[in-house]
């Protein structure tokens, strides 16, 4: 059976430990799997993973850590050692053993390094120099459960090898420097794919044999800030044969990925979940809107349909109370705003419509180069 959890490995959001205690909640009513702690706003995960926590950090860490086990989750700490911290290489292996010690000491016993996202080019050298630090942390954790130590590299999907998978040199030499059974995370075709199949791991393999566990970013929304998406978990084709877990990077609210999580599990349809939470059955109008990254709805071509969705705004943005309604109301408003500027300019194409709009969206320089752009053609 294919595991599925929740990977915390988002840009811009930094969730609180009652957001991540409820998301633990989440994960165990739904009897999934395992939850992974790695976002790119803990500084001491990221941009200075090799500066110790502060005492009352690991505190939190460690209650964290027993809840997770009480609930019968698997909690994975992340580091990310591969984004150069100043030090020499002595120097940063013997910060990564400490930083390590530090979260062994308040109980953690699964791990993952991410390599994800390093502005470095992706050739044999850092291939190399990752199989290192991959190895290193095996030896220092003496690692004897299956999967306790899990990764990301730096090329985690096909369009990041530039070119075939199998001539990726990256992937090439980390295949070669590190164990076989050690676990990957791989994003598919695409760091958002559309679809996600056992033929897509086949051609993985064929450079990196590696256990797969699937960084799902279906839903992610740290590319799209003024977008969520929240309809079922579609596009994926997957079996144990070519996979052996799937972890959705979500967006970092906390009632909005519990939402999703129910969609990854995927028992009940779209409709239910919602009600289930309180959405107010109007939305369900909305959902076409909202489905996926994938799924763009074309119907609002018609004025007097954009007329009749844009009356839902005061139910949705107005009426409908709640702490969900709290996380969704900048994307409704937003939603229910560009339904407002879609009548205007169907009514009057008025160019100043249009530079009021893009005003509130875009900054002054970015703003200008459009608006220049386009008096020039």
């Amino acid at each position: 059976m294919i595991r599925k959890g929740y990977i915390e490995g988002y840009y811009g959001k930094l969730m609180n430990w009652e957001d991540r205690s409820y998301l633990l909640k989440t994960l165990s009513n739904l009897s999934l799997d395992f939850y992974i702690y790695g976002p790119k706003e803990d500084p001491f995960h990221r941009a200075d993973w090799s500066a110790p926590y502060p005492k009352d950090t690991l505190i939190k860490f460690q209650g964290f850590k027993q809840e997770a086990s009480k609930l019968g989750l698997r909690s994975y700490f992340a580091l990310s050692p591969g984004v150069p911290s100043g030090k020499n290489k002595q120097a940063e292996y013997k910060a990564l053993k400490e930083k390590i010690k530090q979260l062994v000491n308040v109980g953690f016993d699964d791990f993952a390094i991410f390599f994800d996202d390093i502005d470095s080019e992706k050739n044999g050298n850092l291939g190399k120099k990752h199989g290192e630090i991959l190895n290193f942390v095996q030896e220092i954790l003496n690692v004897k459960r299956e999967d306790s130590l899990i990764f990301c590299p730096t090329v985690y999907c096909d369009s990041f090898a530039k070119g075939p998978l199998v001539d990726s040199e990256y992937l090439k030499v980390l295949s070669e420097e590190i164990p076989v059974n050690l676990p990957m995370l791989w994003t598919g075709k695409e760091v958002v794919s559309e679809t996600i199949s056992d033929l897509d791991i086949l051609a993985l393999e064929d450079v990196i044999g590696n256990p797969v566990i699937i960084w799902d970013n279906y839903y992610a929304n740290d590319y799209c800030p003024t977008n969520f998406f929240i309809g079922p978990h579609e596009g994926r084709n997957l079996s144990e044969e070519s996979v052996i877990g799937l972890g959705i990077n979500p967006t970092g609210l906390p009632i909005t990925d519990s939402i999703i999580l129910h969609q990854v599990e995927g028992s009940q349809e779209t409709e239910e979940i919602l009600k289930q939470f309180g959405v107010p059955d109007c939305f369900n109008e909305l959902i076409p809107f909202f489905r996926g990254p994938f799924n763009q709805d074309s119907s609002l071509v018609d004025i007097e349909k954009v007329k009749s969705i844009k009356v839902l705004s005061t139910q949705l943005c107005i009426e409908w109370k709640s702490d969900l309604q709290l996380e969704w109301s900048p994307f409704l408003w937003t939603f229910f705003n560009d339904l407002n500027f879609l009548l205007k300019l169907k009514q009057s194409e008025d160019k100043k419509e249009l530079e009021h709009w893009a005003s509130r969206r875009y900054s002054n320089p970015l703003l200008k180069v459009i608006f220049i752009r386009e008096e020039n053609n």
